[in-house]
């Protein structure tokens, strides 16, 4: 399974899961190694050691250590790289068990050869080579090639499934990010339209505030095009934008609306992913800007602590609105972001009430790595 990770880059990572020509030899390398060692610590307290009449000689108990070691690395590699893909995946259960059977009674047999060359058993007894092929069978067993098959198969096992269970991240994140990319692009033209329609009420009437407003304008395409192309942007630079919209919406309707905003906390360092705030701020102009109602007003409340961007804007409303879903696009686009942004540490409240519309959010804030010219503490009243 050839899988890159991008955001796991540590060595130690790499070493255990990369399945990278280099990082997989050196981890078979380091696995035998340190089976090498672990065998030159115990044969110390082997009884087979003690009793050869070669103990002095460390060439000779090298050379059974190595022999044991090949031993294993036969016996695991044939059973998990040949048997188990041959046999035991394709279901010849049968054929899997009796090869393992005829490769287990080989490796025993050579290992019996070996002991009994290497440690000169012919001058014991019968009885006592027979505790001695005894004991070595149940090392086999527990300790031996099988003990070591049986792990490396649990750890290969795990390592598969981990792998398995990150390349599905992977992929949902990918979507996620798909996803995301394309409410962002149905946010804009929806900015846009709202922005334009602004403009446009003023280009046969009052010439100068319509070139007025396309600076103003200006200046928010080149944020909405450069700079809410990044997954996340300074919350300062967020906050700009808004009030950027505010004065466009405040040259519009004068003194017809009450727009009442309060814009405070620390902005210093933060980051916010672009584009969540507007749509409920137009969605506020939209419907608290109604000929029906007599004294239109808006409330929005901006506040940043250290982890936490409290957010709130409530409008008034008609009492006998079209049936329509309040903001169109725009609300439903900033629910599935937020899901898929923060999709288990936001908050959304959104209250309509006969006369009035609200919605509360509260979002964490990140850090940002290198820090930024500070945003100013400000209340901003319109």
């Amino acid at each position: 399974m050839n899988y890159t990770f991008k955001s796991k880059n540590s060595w130690l990572f790499n070493f255990i899961f990369s399945e990278n020509f280099p990082q997989k030899l050196f981890r078979h390398i380091a696995l035998w190694t340190s089976r090498f060692l672990f065998f030159c610590f115990i044969i110390w307290f082997n009884e087979y050691f003690k009793l050869s009449t070669v103990q002095n000689q460390t060439s000779d108990m090298i050379i059974v250590i190595l022999i044991h070691i090949g031993l294993e690395i036969f016996f695991c590699y044939t059973v998990i790289y040949f048997l188990i893909p041959i046999y035991f995946y394709l279901k010849k259960y049968f054929l899997f068990l009796l090869s393992l059977f005829i490769l287990s009674t080989i490796s025993l047999s050579v290992s019996f050869y070996v002991i009994y060359v290497f440690f000169d058993l012919q001058r014991f007894p019968y009885e006592k080579i027979f505790n001695i092929f005894w004991g070595d069978t149940l090392n086999f067993l527990t300790m031996g090639p099988i003990c070591v098959c049986f792990i490396f198969l649990i750890v290969k096992m795990l390592k598969a499934h981990y792998l398995e269970n990150e390349k599905k991240k992977a992929i949902l994140v990918e979507s996620a990010s798909a996803e995301l990319q394309l409410l962002k692009a149905q946010v804009q033209p929806h900015f846009l339209f709202n922005t334009l329609n602004n403009i446009y009420f003023f280009i046969f009437s009052d010439t100068e505030k319509a070139k007025s407003l396309i600076g103003k304008l200006e200046k928010l395409l080149h944020y909405i095009i450069h700079e809410c192309e990044k997954p996340f942007v300074p919350l300062s630079d967020e906050i700009n934008m808004i009030q950027g919209y505010l004065q466009l919406e405040k040259v519009r309707y004068g003194s017809h609306l009450d727009v009442h905003v309060e814009i405070s906390g620390d902005f210093d360092n933060k980051i916010i992913a672009p584009l969540l705030m507007i749509p409920f701020v137009e969605n506020s102009f939209k419907h608290g800007t109604s000929q029906v109602l007599r004294d239109p007003w808006i409330r929005l409340i901006l506040q940043a602590d250290e982890h936490t961007l409290h957010f709130t804007v409530a409008n008034s409303k008609p009492a006998h609105e079209p049936k329509k879903t309040p903001g169109g696009i725009g609300l439903k686009n900033v629910q599935e972001r937020l899901k898929l942004l923060y999709p288990h540490n936001h908050f959304l409240m959104i209250e309509p009430t006969v006369n009035t519309f609200t919605v509360n959010m509260q979002i964490p804030l990140k850090q940002r790595n290198k820090i930024s010219e500070p945003a100013n503490a400000v209340i901003y009243n319109t």
